[in-house]
């Protein structure tokens, strides 16, 4: 999309002949790219529309010049760039504007910023992280002044799931549950999983959210891609957090394990081998898509798709972000899969969790 753009800004275009583009040498690739956005409309005018609008904001840049952001970290940086970005389409004075705005207010912070009172969806980290948010953390000098330095674990240096669990959950139920029952018995075995990579992070709300499943007394199963390269990792159910750590793993195939020693959890209690499995088979998921603590949801196996080193389960049952790392269990509240990935953009009802089993292997 960027080369487009910069094709745009040296050449416009007008039925079918191409014509010289004012002279933009001297402007950065962000300025190039927002005046591109903003005249992009003009296209179909022709070349001399076209034109007129990008002479209108290389004058208006001039008097409204692009604020220097080189001194942000990246966090910082990204979070201001995406709270002005849809300015783009009005004009390059306003989009620097609300930059220039942006970096005159106070960076807020996880600990001072409750959510928006209008959004029902807000998550307020204020609970999960507390005040100390990385005390479990191994502690370390610090020169950005983010207390403790926090020390990240590479999955290659962990052992897979299947070295660190112990004997799969082997109790499974044969009685079909009611939907209201089905939540009842697995409801306790459900977490909410939100990781950060430092205190700074988190400060600019970068804090992934997942979900996760307890199979023993302090393990439970979650997806990689809710937890890699996030050193602060907390439980969270029912108002109750808990530190949490990445014990193993296997980032090919999502496969993760975190630990938590704060609590006793109450594990799921049978785990249904991907063998067992049947196209048709009515299922429930349960997460917390866009933080939405236990949402249940139900559908049916659509599919088997064994590849890629690992076993995805598809079903009809509505995931979204958040729920990866959620449990999909069939109807008696046996595990059937962790799920992880939702439907794709021009897709329906195509949700994939992977073979729960498959964590053991």
């Amino acid at each position: 999309m960027r080369k487009m753009l910069a094709i745009i800004g040296i050449f416009a275009f007008s039925g079918t002949a191409w014509a010289l583009a004012p002279n933009r040498a001297a402007l950065s690739i962000e300025e190039n790219d927002t005046i591109n956005v903003a005249c992009y409309a003009m296209i179909k005018d022709g070349n001399g529309a076209f034109q007129s609008c990008v002479a209108r904001q290389m004058a208006a840049l001039k008097q409204h010049p692009t604020p220097d952001l080189s001194s942000l970290p990246p966090s910082r940086l990204r979070l201001v760039a995406e709270n002005c970005d849809y300015l783009r389409r009005a004009g390059i004075a306003q989009y620097n504007d609300c930059l220039k705005d942006a970096l005159a207010k106070p960076e807020d912070t996880a600990a001072d910023k409750a959510p928006d009172p209008d959004d029902v969806f807000a998550f307020d980290y204020r609970k999960v992280f507390g005040d100390d948010p990385g005390k479990a953390a191994k502690a370390g000098d610090s020169k950005s002044g983010d207390a403790p330095n926090i020390t990240r674990v590479a999955l290659s240096s962990l052992p897979k799931p299947s070295e660190l669990l112990a004997k799969r959950p082997d109790h499974l139920a044969s009685k079909p549950l009611s939907p209201e029952d089905l939540f009842k018995k697995v409801e306790r075995s459900v977490f909410v999983v939100l990781a950060t990579q430092s205190e700074a992070e988190l400060r600019v709300r970068n804090v992934m959210q997942g979900s996760a499943i307890a199979v023993s007394d302090h393990l439970l199963l979650t997806n990689c891609h809710v937890v890699k390269d996030r050193a602060i990792i907390k439980l969270w159910q029912d108002g109750k957090r808990a530190d949490a750590k990445l014990v193993a793993g296997d980032e090919k195939t999502d496969r993760c394990i975190l630990r938590t020693d704060d609590m006793t959890l109450t594990p799921i209690t049978g785990v249904r081998d991907v063998s067992s499995l049947a196209i048709g088979e009515h299922v429930f998921a349960i997460g917390a898509p866009i933080s939405l603590e236990r949402t249940l949801s139900e559908g049916l196996i659509s599919g088997i798709r064994p590849g890629a080193g690992r076993t995805l389960v598809q079903t009809s049952a509505p995931i979204s972000p958040g729920s990866s790392g959620g449990g999909l269990f069939d109807d008696r509240g046996n595990l059937v899969g962790i799920t992880t990935l939702g439907s794709r953009n021009g897709a329906q009802n195509l949700n994939f969790a992977i073979a729960a089993a498959e964590y053991w292997k």
